[in-house]
């Protein structure tokens, strides 16, 4: 079953006309509201298949909240790059020229915004999102929301996206990567980041396989891996540098890839 697109109980002609033209660009079916309450609508076309468009953009709207997109900690993240601080992710990327980056699993796309934003111009980022709805309301963004300065908006409007599972794209993939990146989702949630909560229940939760890794290093210069518990990796990638802030609560590893040059 594919994504169905319905306007806001409110929405007015423009809004409506964009919602239908949203929908057919992602493939999805557009639905007209007729004053029909979202409950009427999640028992018809189901929970896991609905969006909601409204004059934010698409909003996965379930028991636990609502989903629409911003730019989460990205934005603080670019203040402060622009006062000359250091991120912890490009610190770990360790690029000082364009590169290419697939960014493997993408979510709400604050790390692929800070990519995009933070690397050497030239560079090109990719991103992976398995989850329909997600990959939805983070592609909205990537391509439809503007920022207020031109700098952040041209930086998104850099990032493609696909729904696609990480785990085919990387089984098929021909095209070397300089950099692979992975931010699997913690098995214990962080409870601050309530962000997460909305969609907590429908996002990938399968872990990060040794042999998704060892493909990744197949084809890239450089894996990098987000995670509060790294030991496990560690064990099996001694090599592995452990980059991140002091008192951060999670680190990144760094492995090597068999592709050099």
């Amino acid at each position: 079953m594919g994504l169905y697109v319905v306007p806001s109980l409110k929405a007015k002609g423009t809004l409506i006309g964009e919602a239908e033209s949203w929908a057919a660009s992602i493939g999805a079916v557009f639905v007209p509201r007729r004053g029909q309450s979202v409950e009427q609508l999640r028992r018809r076309y189901g929970t896991e298949h609905l969006l909601i468009y409204t004059s934010r953009g698409p909003v996965i709207e379930r028991d636990e909240g609502k989903h629409f997109f911003s730019l989460n900690m990205a934005e603080l993240r670019i203040q402060q790059l622009r006062k000359g601080k250091p991120d912890h992710l490009l610190e770990a990327f360790g690029a000082d020229r364009p590169v290419s980056v697939l960014d493997a699993t993408c979510g709400f796309g604050a790390d692929a915004i800070v990519a995009s934003f933070g690397l050497p111009a030239g560079s090109a980022v990719t991103a992976l999102e398995t989850v329909p709805q997600m990959a939805a309301v983070t592609g909205w963004g990537f391509s439809h929301f503007v920022h207020e300065t031109c700098d952040v908006t041209q930086a998104l409007r850099r990032i493609t996206l696909y729904n696609q599972n990480y785990r085919t794209y990387l089984a098929n993939c021909q095209k070397p990567y300089d950099i692979i990146y992975f931010d699997p989702m913690f098995s214990q949630p962080v409870q601050a980041s309530c962000q997460f909560q909305p969609v907590r229940a429908i996002m990938d939760h399968e872990e990060l396989t040794m042999e998704s890794l060892e493909r990744a290093m197949h084809i890239s210069k450089r894996v990098v891996v987000k995670g509060r518990y790294l030991q496990p990796l560690l064990q099996v990638f001694p090599s592995a540098r452990i980059m991140g802030g002091r008192y951060s609560r999670v680190r990144y590893a760094v492995l090597e890839g068999k592709i050099h040059g």
